[in-house]
């Protein structure tokens, strides 16, 4: 049995976790120098000829305008003797000036460290693209440069963290295992589209909800919290409530349950009834072979115990036997049928037929057999029916098949119906045709199951035959891409129906 699992991303192994050092040392190496250094205390040597060496045009203009200052200082006390209040003015002036010009340096460098707040802000608040005005060398520079380092990492990751999202959630939605992630608490944080269908829930209203009030079954529960209790995965398989047969498999991440737990829930409902078909398939081919296998040995036994000194009891059983192989060679034939129009290797010969040229023949090679079992068979053809794309022979053998289990169902005196409607508002457009009887029906039960191979609702009823019929009259209507269907109400009649295409003029033309 082979079972789909679930993709996650893969953990970051030594390569990929290299790749962020990696980055940052181009990023280190491209710094200058010093951007890498442990920082310097102030006030000493080395840091004054740090400052100085970074701004060396800040230290120069300052020099000269002190220079300039003190050379207008000079020059106005050569002019001639000055009172001291005249003194006083100047120099007052002059340390103005000096002030008003250290100011106005320092206002500029705080011009540029408030624009690399501002950016720092807007990085802070999501907007990665963010970026700082470059300002050279010196320390400002590098704090520009290291922000936009930053910013330029923080966005490569973000896009890198919602490529593995996207592709997360694309894994989760396609896959048709039920996925279930739960926190440490066992609060559900993410659940797929599959699993919310198997639980019949919908996925928001589980989000943030317990696991225990989500999936409302006592057994999953129990599941989980075994995982819980053994630290180990754990899986068992239920029928669930609605007939579905799901395999619930639990398992802590791979860092431990303290980071959450996994559940994963695997339908299998599709392969339990494939297995139920199988061991029906085999069951019924054993029946049916049994029953004229078991008359063949009775019938040789008879024949070794002295009958075939006896010319005419010989000749019965021997007639006997012939009929018994004859059944079983039938029944072989028409499972070789059966199997070749499953896998396509039965070629259709495809014809533009008249639908009255494929259902009249049908009824009247039935029509004595009808009158014998005092039933009244009935053919219902509008004139203006189009005409189809089918292999006249093999629909021919699916209206048989129809109409000779209607005989067979309907007691005396009831009524069997052969019709046919044009259906234009479907895509693509078809013919209807439909073998409608009075007979004893078909239980609700066995609707759905009537089509598979030896599937018989009412052994007892059921007469003769091999129980193939429906089985190759299903797949020689899917064949010509048709459906075929079935209403039947107990004790008052069922009504079998199948499309065929209408004629494709293209194909018709080739």
């Amino acid at each position: 049995m082979q079972q789909s699992t679930a993709a996650f991303p893969p953990k970051p192994d030594a390569s990929t976790r290299a790749d962020i050092p990696i980055a940052v040392a181009e990023d280190v190496r491209l710094q200058p120098k010093h951007a890498t250094d442990r920082p310097m205390k102030p006030f000493t040597w080395r840091s004054i000829q740090h400052t100085v060496r970074d701004r060396w045009r800040y230290v120069l203009v300052v020099f000269l305008a002190l220079c300039v200052i003190a050379a207008l200082l000079m020059w106005f006390v050569s002019q001639g003797e000055r009172t001291t209040t005249e003194l006083l003015i100047a120099g007052l002036a002059l340390a103005v000036a000096a002030t008003i010009l250290l100011v106005g340096a320092l206002d500029l460098s705080a011009w540029r460290v408030r624009q690399i707040t501002n950016t720092v802000e807007q990085i802070a608040a999501g907007d990665l693209e963010a970026r700082a005005p470059a300002h050279g060398v010196g320390d400002i520079g590098a704090l520009s440069y290291a922000v936009n380092s930053m910013a330029e990492r923080l966005e490569r990751q973000s896009r890198k963290r919602n490529r593995e999202r996207d592709r997360l959630h694309t894994v989760l939605h396609v896959m048709t295992d039920g996925v279930i992630m739960l926190n440490k608490h066992g609060y559900v944080s993410i659940i797929n589209p599959a699993a919310a269908r198997i639980l019949n829930v919908k996925s928001d209203e589980a989000l943030n909800k317990s696991f225990v009030q989500v999936v409302k079954d006592y057994r999953i529960a129990e599941v989980w919290l075994n995982c819980i209790k053994y630290n180990l995965e754990q899986s068992s398989t239920l029928e669930l409530a609605n007939e579905a047969y799901v395999r619930i498999i639990v398992t802590p991440f791979l860092r431990g349950a303290a980071n959450g737990y996994l559940v994963l829930m695997q339908d299998l409902s599709h392969l339990h009834r494939l297995e139920t078909v199988r061991r029906d398939f085999v069951s019924n081919l054993s029946h049916e072979l049994r029953t004229p296998l078991a008359s063949i040995k009775a019938l040789v036994d008879t024949l070794r115990d002295g009958a075939i000194e006896d010319p005419p009891a010989a000749e019965h059983f021997l007639e006997r036997m012939e009929i018994e192989v004859d059944e079983m060679t039938q029944m072989v034939q028409e499972l070789l049928e059966l199997s070749r129009i499953e896998s396509g290797q039965a070629p259709l010969r495809l014809f533009p037929t008249a639908v009255s040229l494929l259902v009249e023949p049908v009824v009247a090679r039935l029509q004595a057999q009808a009158e014998r079992a005092s039933l009244t068979l009935n053919v219902v053809l509008p004139p203006d029916l189009p005409e189809v794309m089918v292999d006249a022979d093999r629909v021919r053998t699916v209206i048989l098949n129809l109409v000779h289990n209607a005989i067979k169902f309907t007691p005396p005196g009831g009524y069997i119906t052969v019709s046919a409607r044009s259906v234009p508002d479907t895509s693509p457009e078809a013919v209807v045709i439909s073998v409608a009887d009075t007979g004893i029906g078909i239980p609700a039960e066995d609707a759905t199951r009537i089509f598979e191979r030896f599937y018989k609702a009412d052994r007892a009823r059921s007469g003769g035959g091999t129980g193939l019929g429906l089985a190759i009259a299903k797949h020689t209507v899917q064949a010509h891409n048709g459906h075929i269907w079935v209403e039947s109400t107990e004790n008052v009649g069922s009504t079998f129906s199948f499309t065929l295409p209408l004629v494709n003029l293209p194909l018709t033309k080739n």
